[in-house]
């Protein structure tokens, strides 16, 4: 069995020589790696040329949803794995992604980010604990929201279906719409906690904002071209981020009852509302506190609130695009 790993990258100097190195330095050698360059401006291409990947120049931007086509197109392997420029894997990670596949009832694979890094900036701990706790909980042996960070797939079944939708040119649903997909055709996406990489971002206030504010618009008018709203509620490892959103927008509400009618209902009400949004993440915060401390929980608690917010407005700016006919 062979694989044929696919690394999409736009202007990702910074992170592509330790993912290239890291990829390498497996104890798995029957690889192919191709990288796809979207029309990078920075020393992408010139890093990716100093070790034996098959390097890809688009001569447009086109999004990873293009760029990963385009290099599963050129893919010789039984396999394919995408993986992000700024995911290091491990040793082993090659090994058991083989060693799964060698079940000819496993078809598509999910890894995960690991969970060791402590990252100084309080916005990416964040993101990268929500997509620990939530997205790849420890009960969980599937998962329905598929995430292209490090994704693996039989190549027959990847190009029978035509692979991702390149309408969407962010990096924002395309990997989610795809999932849908392939599980609407019967297929389980198993979650592989050996395919284990870690993930060298960081998110300040701005980038977050801006990030997930693109991904969540993006996601809602998918949810609504697919009608694969029901199956986000459907998921229980999410319900209670969705549960949050109407409970932070009555928390919005009552704090504008409070500074134009004040009184001890409506103050009642907003503390009563809160202490609802903060057991709804009662688990995560504890989670976060186990692993990383009370002062990374404490900051975490506050920014569930922002990307709470952030949720609300994008399902608002995403029905008013849909529906103005903006269907991308």
């Amino acid at each position: 069995m062979n694989i044929s790993i696919i690394i999409p990258v736009y202007n990702s100097s910074s992170t592509l020589k330790e993912c290239l190195d890291a990829i390498f330095d497996t104890n798995f050698k029957n690889f192919e790696v191709i990288v796809v360059s979207d029309n990078s401006s920075d020393n992408s291409v010139g890093i990716a040329k100093q070790y034996q990947c098959k390097v890809i120049e688009l001569p447009q931007n086109k999004g990873p949803a293009f760029a990963r086509n385009r290099g599963a197109q050129e893919a010789k392997g039984d396999i394919l794995l995408f993986i992000d420029s700024d995911v290091v894997i491990d040793k082993e990670a090659l090994n058991s992604l083989v060693d799964k596949f060698s079940d000819s009832d496993v078809n598509v694979i999910q890894g995960v980010y690991s969970h060791e890094p402590k990252y100084k900036n309080i916005t990416t701990q964040y993101q990268q604990s929500f997509y620990c706790y939530y997205s790849w909980h420890a009960d969980l042996k599937y998962t329905s929201s598929l995430i292209t960070n490090c994704f693996s797939i039989r190549r027959k079944i990847f190009i029978d279906f035509k692979g991702f939708n390149t309408n969407i040119k962010g990096a924002t649903c395309e990997d989610e719409e795809f999932g849908y997909v392939l599980i609407d055709k019967g297929y389980k996406i198993l979650i592989s906690r050996q395919l284990n990489g870690k993930h060298r971002v960081n998110y300040n206030f701005r980038k977050l904002i801006k990030r997930n504010f693109a991904i969540y618009i993006d996601t809602m008018k998918s949810y609504l071209r697919n009608k694969t709203y029901v199956k986000k509620v459907e998921q229980t490892n999410y319900w209670k981020v969705l549960m949050g959103i109407p409970i932070l927008g009555l928390i919005i509400l009552a704090t504008a009852a409070i500074i134009i009618f004040p009184n001890k209902v409506f103050l009642a009400t907003f503390l009563v509302l809160n202490i609802i949004f903060l057991l709804l993440h009662s688990g995560f915060i504890k989670f976060v506190t186990i692993t990383k401390g009370v002062s990374k929980a404490l900051g975490v608690m506050m920014i569930c609130y922002l990307d709470t917010f952030i949720m609300l407005m994008s399902i608002f700016f995403g029905c008013l695009s849909y529906f103005v006919k903006r269907r991308y």
